[in-house]
């Protein structure tokens, strides 16, 4: 987790970056597994219908290779995919107690906070910017190269952090984390990022009304303080939300963003069943719009390169952690299960975050999306033991 979601510490150690340390810590981790296995205690966690639709999702992309346009670009996605798979299924049966989940979700949040600082270090400090615009970046190069990106992974971090400020100790660092990352979030510039920025506010408003009204005050001081501080470029930015999406416009002299949505899942529709192939969304967007870039929505950018099939299971990636939440939370009754359901309603508010967020991004097959996941099935299996009954 460190040296993915943490990727500037290759800047300082690129000799890391060399000898794949991602694939090492990979194959220890599977070795250490197979060696104390009977150590834990999830033993039917495999059994969870979250893991069924991952098994389908990883099944569209090797479908989808069939008819792929570019058979070694998928085969890429694929490798990456399932890589990340293996290290879900090691995670979900290794995390087994509330410690141990506590320590899953801090050493993410903690990678946030410091791709945080380096943003801001980038952006005040040392004149970075990305592609030499205004826009502040964490790192020059890969899966948080791109701003929109990086806004993602502070966007889902968020809940996470505020998890840890209202329900755990060490309050001051993850205040301090948290004023962190919301400012780099507004250095991003990504508009993508403030929509879901906004729905984790509304999210956690609602929240709020639920368990009581003492956070609202803070909420609402938090957004005002950042919006009066904001740059008046990333306010002008923001101000053309509505241009990009072309609401109440009649002529338009270039597609707007709901435009090639539109003309996307219409090339799509030719291939509506397998897609182009896992990674090949360039091709159908050059196809529709003879503009070779990627498809600015992750559930479009599923159906197109997977079909129906491989957006299906999408979906499902989506819709089961929170009919699972909703059940899990029923179930709760307990004061003892009332810190599970809380830990719970942070996490779902991340993959709220990432939702949203994702609408407007090419992150399909982002690790970001199976670490939430990860949480979610730990965080059932918790509740299901103190609740003694079947995984839900």
């Amino acid at each position: 987790m460190v040296f993915t979601y943490c990727s500037l510490i290759y800047s300082f150690l690129p000799f890391l970056g060399v000898i794949r340390v991602v694939l090492l810590a990979g194959i220890a981790l599977l070795a250490s597994y197979m060696m104390s296995a009977s150590n834990y205690t999830n033993r039917k966690v495999y059994q969870n219908s979250i893991v069924l639709a991952w098994i389908g999702f990883l099944g569209s992309m090797v479908m989808s290779l069939l008819v792929s346009y570019d058979r070694g670009l998928t085969l890429q996605i694929l490798e990456g995919s399932f890589k990340h798979f293996l290290v879900f299924m090691v995670a979900i049966k290794i995390i087994d107690t509330e410690r141990r989940l506590d320590l899953f979700i801090g050493v993410f949040a903690g990678c946030s906070i410091l791709m945080a600082l380096n943003t801001i270090l980038n952006y005040f400090v040392f004149g970075s910017t990305y592609d030499s615009s205004f826009r502040a970046m964490g790192v020059e190069s890969g899966i948080f190269g791109d701003p929109n990106d990086l806004a993602l992974l502070f966007n889902t971090s968020v809940p996470l952090l505020l998890y840890f400020l209202f329900e755990r100790k060490r309050k001051l660092i993850s205040l301090a984390g948290l004023i962190l990352v919301l400012t780099a979030v507004m250095l991003t510039y990504s508009r993508g990022g403030f929509v879901g920025l906004c729905a984790v506010g509304a999210g956690f408003f609602l929240l709020s009304l639920k368990r009581g009204k003492g956070a609202i005050p803070l909420i609402v001081a938090i957004a005002l303080f950042f919006w009066v501080l904001a740059p008046q470029d990333y306010k002008d930015r923001i101000s053309t939300i509505k241009d990009e999406a072309g609401i109440g416009e009649v002529e338009k002299a270039e597609p707007t963003r709901l435009d090639m949505w539109e003309l996307i899942i219409k090339e799509g529709m030719d291939r509506p069943i397998l897609g182009a192939g896992a990674g090949c969304s360039y091709y159908v967007s050059g196809l529709s719009m003879r503009d070779w870039h990627s498809i600015h929505n992750s559930f479009i950018q599923a159906f197109s390169e997977m079909g129906m099939i491989g957006l299906f299971f999408y979906l499902l990636l989506f819709a089961l952690p929170f009919k699972q939440y909703r059940r899990a939370i029923k179930s709760a009754h307990s004061r003892e299960m009332d810190a599970d359901s809380k830990r719970f309603s942070f996490i779902h508010l991340s993959f709220l975050a990432f939702a949203v967020t994702a609408c407007f991004l090419p992150q399909a097959y982002s690790p970001i999306l199976f670490t939430l996941l990860g949480m979610s099935i730990i965080q059932t299996q918790l509740i299901s033991k103190k609740n003694h009954s079947p995984l839900i």
